[in-house]
């Protein structure tokens, strides 16, 4: 199935440039194609199960190997979302300030759960028509992204939960210092409470988010240390990561990771960006994608399980080109305050 991935970045265009100002790795168009690049693998990631329910024989030179990869990296492949979430949190509260924070609840929170509403909806449409049973109270749970029924889930109560932080941490302390540590303090009694109740993926990469707000507060005094020492700090995060990458069944240590890989991700992409339009789209459109990816997934092998089986290649392609015309068509009719406040 990697050959779909590579075959996809091969047609669209991937590339890489140098960049041209210290800011250019933080433009959005750059950011937005890390985002895309990510998001595709996570529908990688996503699909592998029910390929392997499907009963598909994976290929032993490039399927088990890539498979095997994507499982040992984990929840890798969404720090970079939390990242330059809490650096875009960041930059708006420093360049619109209490106006910002006070939209925060409507313009972030409220905002986030219509829009995942929404999907619920789908779903519940989606699991009645094919006879997929859930609850009551897993439906109502899942519009705050608590329960799942068969939509992704964790990620959107993690991100909900750091917008919260942010918003109950800059309304209390003015000092933007002390509202940073706020969050982290906040997010690290996320991580308490939700290691006893749920699994490491909901809370491993948590920190991503705030590290993402310490380089937009420091962003001049982070730029000055690259420039000056970036063959000593791009070495030191690797040998650092690799380190902690050894060791990363220890949940701290995969917290840690997580932050120590944003960081190393940010400081590549401060010398060489990704140009892909088509991966900045997928950025952009990120939330659909990762929201309705399975729809396809869940729909195809309940319709078609022999086809799955037999060519794999087609349903994922199908599950792929569905995932993108959900995002396309969704997307416009989504709830967004920021544009409708203008």
């Amino acid at each position: 199935m990697i050959v779909i991935l590579i075959i996809i970045l091969v047609i669209s265009g991937f590339g890489l440039i140098k960049t041209e100002t210290h800011d250019t790795c933080l433009n959005k168009e750059y950011t937005d194609a890390i985002k895309g690049l990510f998001i595709i693998i996570v529908f990688y990631s996503h699909i592998i199960p029910y390929l392997t329910t499907a009963g598909v024989s994976f290929s032993p030179i490039l399927d088990i190997p890539s498979n095997r990869f994507i499982q040992k990296t984990g929840q890798l492949m969404v720090v970079m979302f939390l990242f330059y979430s809490g650096y875009g949190v960041m930059e708006s509260i420093q360049k619109k300030g209490e106006l910002y924070i006070r939209s925060m609840p409507l313009k972030r929170i409220l905002s986030t759960l219509a829009n995942y509403a929404i999907a619920v909806t789908v779903f519940f449409i989606m699991n009645t028509i094919i006879g997929i049973h859930y609850s009551i109270k897993e439906y109502i749970l899942s519009l705050i992204a608590w329960e799942s029924v068969g939509q992704s889930n964790w990620y959107i109560f993690a991100i909900i939960c750091c917008y919260l932080s942010s918003y109950l941490s800059f309304s209390v302390f003015k000092q933007k210092n002390y509202a940073l540590a706020s969050t982290v303090l906040l997010l690290l009694v996320y991580y308490i409470i939700l290691h006893s109740l749920k699994n490491s993926w909901w809370y491993n990469t948590i920190l991503a988010y705030p590290a993402g707000m310490l380089v937009s507060l420091n962003k001049k005094d982070v730029f000055c240390i690259l420039e000056r020492h970036y063959p000593l700090c791009f070495s030191g995060l690797l040998l650092l990561f690799i380190l902690l990458f050894l060791y990363r069944n220890a949940t701290p240590i995969y917290l840690t990771m997580s932050v120590i890989f944003a960081f190393l991700m940010f400081s590549a992409t401060y010398k060489f960006v990704i140009k892909n339009k088509f991966l900045t789209w997928c950025g952009k459109n990120l939330f659909q994608i990762y929201v309705y990816q399975r729809i396809p997934m869940i729909l195809l092998l309940n319709m078609f399980p022999d086809m799955t089986k037999m060519h794999p290649y087609i349903y994922v392609s199908c599950c792929f080109a569905i995932t993108l015309l959900f995002a396309y068509f969704i997307k416009p009719i989504s709830f967004n305050y920021s544009k409708s406040s203008r």
